[in-house]
């Protein structure tokens, strides 16, 4: 059993259809069939059967599917690690989101790959709100995000403390203050950081427990968005507070609320019975390194 046939049954059993597999897998429909035929012959059993919704797993391909993506990490990660001893180099895939970068730059990340020259450290990088879910599925190794809820078979950690913050510029009446309550903020024009779609903002959601819907202005992507329109236009901004203290505007100040919503950076990775030496040895880095 090898990782390619592993991928054209997953494919297959997601597509429900070998044709519509293939166009994925850029092959012939019968070079699909020939490699799940060749499967079936191995495990001595048949994987998939001809049903009305097109092609269904049988009772045993549900059980290897339920275990396919597992075997797929945990082969390619042997064959990885066999060749770093071997001495090729190995390629570590890791994402970050922007946010998480004001506490983790992207160029100390890199010096991973200085202190362990054997392993390429392939960096990509997405807007805190991007879905990441299938990322991790087929192509991340290890991630930093903000929140790591709906990615799933992966394992989290906290690797640094955060708490959402208020931002006004220098002139605004709340820059006098050192802390502000939601319930004070009931009619100021608001400017939030986009989410992911079905989700709400941490302050919007402490919003509503406190019983009123804030007044939503904008929903910025960038954070230099939030602070031009805070000082152009004297929204009030909701930030977080490692973000600002990385960018530190003078023309704006940062007002703590009295209301705690955390924020915090997670590095996620993929759930494996056997972690991979190359990702455990990212972990004790970032560990380190913050």
């Amino acid at each position: 059993m090898n990782t390619e046939a592993l991928e054209y049954f997953i494919k297959v059993y997601e597509k429900k259809s070998v044709t519509a597999a293939a166009k994925d897998l850029y092959i012939t429909p019968q070079g699909v069939s020939k490699t799940i035929k060749q499967l079936e012959l191995e495990l001595e059993t048949e994987l998939f059967y001809r049903g009305p919704r097109g092609v269904e797993a049988t009772e045993a391909g549900e059980l290897l599917h339920a275990r396919a993506k597992h075997l797929r990490y945990l082969i390619e990660d042997i064959k990885q690690e066999i060749s770093i001893i071997s001495g090729s180099k190995g390629i570590l895939n890791v994402l970050v989101t922007y946010s998480t970068t004001a506490v983790l730059p992207v160029d100390y990340l890199f010096q991973f790959s200085e202190i362990y020259p054997d392993i390429q450290l392939k960096l990509r990088e997405y807007p805190d709100e991007y879905p990441l879910a299938n990322l991790f599925d087929d192509e991340v190794d290890v991630g930093l995000v903000m929140d790591p809820e709906g990615i799933d078979n992966c394992e989290y950690e906290v690797i640094a403390e955060g708490e959402v913050v208020l931002i006004v510029s220098n002139s605004h009446p709340l820059a006098a203050r050192e802390e502000v309550s939601v319930e004070e903020l009931t009619d100021d024009p608001i400017v939030v950081k986009a989410v992911s779609n079905g989700k709400e903002h941490l302050f919007i959601e402490k919003c509503l427990e406190q019983g009123f819907s804030p007044n939503i202005v904008h929903e910025f992507g960038s954070i230099l968005t939030a602070h031009r329109l805070c000082e152009i236009n004297e929204y009030v901004g909701i930030s977080i507070d490692f973000v600002e203290e990385s960018i530190d505007n003078k023309h704006l100040t940062k007002v703590r609320l009295k209301d705690k919503i955390p924020q915090h950076v997670y590095l996620v990775y993929r759930k494996r019975g056997v972690q991979s030496k190359v990702v455990s040895l990212f972990q004790k880095y970032i560990k380190e390194l913050k």
